[in-house]
């Protein structure tokens, strides 16, 4: 298995059925219908992480009568306690331009304290259009990601800090913002790629992507 992010890392580290469903999506790359018989298996016995694969593989893979049966199967990941099956959720919401119901989702892990959600808010609380603009929201929920490591988040709040009237202030801020992100972003760049601390730096056009 290739390193993965600190969030997911916990799950899979979590999971007790972590041999099984391994092997489960291994059996998917060769044999995707059952694959999807033995992830459904371990989902209805009750693995967060399995219903998170389940829903993401039917929904990268689904014709449109089982969109609704893969979203089913994140939000059953959610309310199981999977992080990472709210983060693609809510990246699917972005995809499909369904803003408030992303910020419905990352607001509640980001309660949870997923910086990445944190970052996705402050993103679209200014950036994206998607949702009435607040600058006070976005700017909290920016320097909340940052706190907890975000590396991107600094780059936006830079941004904000110089767009907006901060003053001073706000200049000095962008400034110091944009100086210590970038030794911080070539060091995970370079060697942690998959770290949480840069998730969410683009767009997502589907749940393939980092939500």
């Amino acid at each position: 298995m290739s390193k993965l992010g600190e969030n997911l890392q916990r799950e899979w580290d979590n999971e007790p059925k972590g041999v099984e469903l391994w092997d489960a999506l291994k059996l998917f790359d060769t044999d995707p219908d059952a694959g999807i018989v033995t992830l459904t298996e371990l989902a209805d016995g009750g693995s967060a992480l399995a219903m998170m694969y389940l829903g993401c593989k039917l929904l990268n893979n689904a014709v449109l009568s089982q969109k609704d049966e893969s979203l089913q199967w994140l939000k059953a990941a959610v309310e199981n306690g999977s992080v990472e099956a709210g983060l693609q959720l809510a990246a699917y919401y972005l995809s499909v331009k369904q803003g408030q119901l992303a910020v419905e989702v990352y607001e509640k892990l980001a309660e949870a304290g997923s910086a990445p959600a944190m970052y996705r808010l402050g993103q679209l609380y200014y950036f994206w259009g998607l949702v009435e603009r607040d600058v006070a929201k976005s700017v909290a929920y920016l320097e909340k990601a940052k706190a907890a490591g975000h590396i991107p988040a600094m780059g936006s709040l830079a941004r904000i800090y110089l767009n907006e009237d901060f003053g001073i202030k706000g200049r000095v801020a962008a400034h110091w913002n944009c100086l210590t992100k970038i030794p911080a972003a070539i060091w995970y760049l370079t060697r942690y790629p998959e770290s949480d601390r840069l998730r969410g730096l683009t767009l997502p056009s589907d749940t393939k992507g980092k939500g």
